[in-house]
C-alpha cells in the first residue's frame, strides 16, 4: 500500500483547518481509506489502502478530501483559458513513447518544502501509478527560459545535452550508460533505435523523457513561480490523469494553470486535445440501490450532501435516482456501487445502525477452491512456484503479445489500457513473470490457478477457473508439461487423451487439445517462437492451460 510522510503544519495549511490532534486525524483519514502510522513532530507518516486513488498519494491530496470534507466540493481547473501554447509530438515517437501532456503554473513561488513536496508526489506517481517511469513520468521546468512551440522529438542516441547534475554535455546513449538515473531507468528504452527528446522552439533540449532533465531549464529551484510541467508515457489515460492530478495539486497550492495543447500527427494513437484534460466520469444508482447496498434508508437529499463532501463535480437527484461526476482528478469509478461506497465512507460508519444475523450459519471454502488447493500441493510437489497475477490486464498483453485467439472482455472506463479487460487465459501472466526472470537460473517451473472471465461471442459472459502451467529453459519440450499432466491425472483418477488443435500461441504440430475423462478442457505444447519474441523470452517453453473443474476425479 501506499505510504507518503507529509508536513503536518502543510496538511493542515492546504485542508484550511486547526490541527484537531492525532486522535481526531486518525478518525478522520478514513475519508483517504488511510491510517496514521507514526507521527514525530512536524512530521506525519500516512498508509493509504486505496489503490485506485492516486491523487491521493499526495500531501495536497489528502488535505484536499479533509478541506472537501468540512466545507464541499470545490470547482477544479474550471474557466482555464484558451492557450497558445503548443507542444508538436513527433509520429517517429509511436513504438517508443508515443503521449505527452502538459501545462504551466504560475502565481506561486514553493519554499524549500513546498517543493521537496512536489518533486516527492511527481516521484511517487512516477512511480507507482506510472509503473517505475514506464507507463508514464513528469518534469517540472522553469518556464521563463522555454520558447514555444515545444516539439516531442524522436531523436538519435548520438543527440547530446547537459543533463541535470553535470556540467558537460552528453549523447542520449552515454547518459544511459554512465548516470546513476540513466542506469536505473535504461530498461524502459531498451532496444529502442531512437529516444524521446523535449526541444523548445529556440532547439534547446528540455530533458530526456523518462530518464533526466536538462541542467538548464530542467533544475528548479525554491522561488521558482513560474513552471512548466509534462508528463510522458505508453498510455494516453494514464499520462493524462497523471497531468490532470499534478495540475489540480498546483491550482490547490494557489497557482494560475494555463493549459498547453498537444497535437499528434495523423495515425496517431493519441488524441489532440488541450491538457490537463478535464476528465468527468459519470455514475447513476436509484435511490433504493443505496438502501440495499447499505442497509439502511437514505433520502435522496442526504445523499446528494454525502456526495457533495465526498468532491463531486456535480450530483442530480431526478425521481428515484441519483447522478454522480467524479472530479476530472478521479478515474476509479467503475460502477454504481463505487459511488454508494462512497456515500459510506462520507457518511461514516457511526450513520449505520449494526444488525446482528438472524440466522446461524457455518462457512466453508467452495469447492472448487478445496479443489485448487489440492492441485497446488500436487503442483508444488512437482517443483513449481505458484504466482498471482491481476485478473485486469490489457489487450497487447492478452491479444498482442501472447496471440490469444479469444476476445476479452473490456471494462468500460479502465482507469489505464494496462488494466482494460479482464483475462480470458492466465498464461499472458506466466510469460509476463518469464520475461522478467531472465536472470535467474533455468529451468524455471511456474504455474497460477485463477479466475478467468469467458465471453460466448453473443454478451453471454461467464467466469471459470483454470490451472495455467509454464516450464521454460534450454531443453523445454512439449514433454515436460505432458509428464505434469500425466502425473495431475494419475493423482486425481483421470484419464487423459491428446487430440488435433490449432492454436496461434503453439507451435504447429507441437501442440495438442488436453481431454480429460472424454472431454476437451483445454491446450498443451510448446510456445510459437513469434510470442516468446515478443515478450522477449529468450529460452525455448512450454505450457498447458486446463479448466480446473476438468481434475474434479
Amino acid at each position: 500500500m501506499p505510504k507518503i510522510q507529509v508536513s503536518r503544519l502543510d496538511l493542515f495549511s492546504l485542508a484550511a483547518m486547526e490541527d484537531p490532534g492525532d486522535e481526531r486525524l486518525a478518525e478522520l483519514l478514513s475519508l483517504v481509506k488511510g491510517e496514521l502510522d507514526s507521527s514525530e513532530g512536524d512530521r506525519l507518516k500516512l498508509e493509504l489502502n486505496d489503490t485506485n486513488r492516486p491523487d491521493l498519494w499526495c500531501v495536497e491530496g489528502v488535505a484536499r478530501a479533509l478541506r472537501c470534507y468540512h466545507g464541499g466540493a470545490e470547482e477544479h481547473l474550471a474557466g482555464l483559458p484558451e492557450t497558445d501554447l503548443r507542444i508538436e509530438v513527433d509520429g517517429g515517437l509511436r513504438d517508443v513513447r508515443p503521449f505527452v501532456a502538459a501545462f504551466t503554473a504560475c502565481g506561486w513561488a514553493p519554499g524549500g518544502e513546498e517543493l521537496e513536496a512536489l518533486i516527492e508526489v511527481q516521484e511517487k506517481l512516477a512511480a507507482s501509478f506510472g509503473r517505475d517511469r514506464s507507463t508514464a513520468g513528469a518534469g517540472f521546468y522553469r518556464l521563463g527560459e522555454i520558447e514555444f512551440p515545444v516539439s516531442y522529438v524522436a531523436a538519435p542516441p548520438a543527440t547530446a545535452f547537459v543533463p541535470l547534475g553535470y556540467q558537460e554535455e552528453m549523447t542520449l546513449e552515454r547518459v544511459l550508460e554512465d548516470t546513476e538515473t540513466g542506469r536505473e531507468y535504461a530498461g524502459i528504452l531498451e532496444g529502442a533505435e531512437v529516444y524521446p527528446v523535449l526541444r523548445d522552439a529556440s532547439g534547446s533540449i528540455l530533458s530526456f523523457p523518462p530518464i533526466l532533465n536538462s541542467q538548464t531549464t530542467g533544475r528548479v529551484r525554491p522561488g521558482d513561480s513560474e513552471l512548466f510541467c509534462e508528463v510522458t508515457g505508453t498510455d494516453w489515460e494514464t499520462v493524462q490523469l497523471m497531468c490532470t492530478i499534478l495540475a489540480c495539486n498546483l491550482q490547490d497550492r494557489g497557482a494560475e494553470i494555463t493549459p498547453v495543447l498537444v497535437e499528434y500527427p495523423d495515425g496517431s494513437p493519441g488524441i489532440t486535445a488541450q491538457c490537463p484534460f478535464i476528465f468527468r466520469d459519470t455514475m447513476t444508482a436509484a435511490v433504493e440501490d443505496f438502501r440495499r447496498v447499505l442497509g439502511t434508508r437514505l433520502e435522496p437529499d442526504r445523499i446528494a450532501d454525502a456526495l457533495d463532501a465526498m468532491d463531486y463535480a456535480s450530483v442530480e437527484v431526478a425521481g428515484t435516482s441519483v447522478t454522480g461526476v467524479l472530479p476530472p482528478y478521479r478515474r476509479d469509478g467503475i460502477h454504481a456501487v463505487d459511488m454508494i461506497e462512497d456515500v459510506a465512507i462520507s457518511l461514516g460508519l457511526g450513520a449505520f445502525q449494526p444488525l446482528l444475523p438472524d440466522r446461524f450459519t457455518l462457512g466453508r471454502s467452495a469447492p472448487i477452491e478445496e479443489l485448487a488447493d489440492a492441485v497446488r500441493l500436487l503442483m508444488v510437489g512437482c517443483g513449481f512456484e505458484e504466482l498471482l497475477r491481476p485478473v485486469l490486464t490489457s489487450s497487447r498483453k492478452l491479444a498482442g503479445l501472447t496471440k490469444t485467439p479469444a476476445e476479452p472482455v473490456a471494462v468500460a472506463n479502465p482507469m489505464t489500457r494496462e488494466y482494460g479487460v479482464v483475462r480470458n487465459s492466465l498464461l499472458p501472466g506466466l510469460l509476463e513473470v518469464e520475461a522478467a526472470s531472465g536472470h535467474a537460473a533455468y529451468p524455471h517451473r511456474i504455474f497460477e490457478t485463477g479466475e478467468v472471465l469467458l465471453a460466448d461471442g453473443e454478451g453471454v459472459c461467464s467466469t471459470h477457473v483454470m490451472l495455467s502451467v509454464l516450464v521454460c529453459g534450454n531443453t523445454a519440450d512439449f514433454g515436460d508439461v505432458h509428464s505434469v499432466a500425466g502425473s495431475l491425472c494419475h493423482s486425481r483418477g483421470i484419464s487423459l487423451k491428446l487430440g488435433p488443435v490449432e492454436d496461434p500461441r503453439f507451435v504447429p504440430g507441437r501442440s495438442a487439445a488436453v481431454i480429460l475423462d472424454g472431454r476437451s478442457c483445454g491446450i498443451i505444447g510448446e510456445i510459437h517462437p513469434s510470442v516468446l519474441e515478443g515478450w522477449g523470452i529468450t529460452r525455448p517453453a512450454a505450457a498447458m492451460e486446463i479448466l480446473l473443474s476438468a481434475l474434479r476425479g
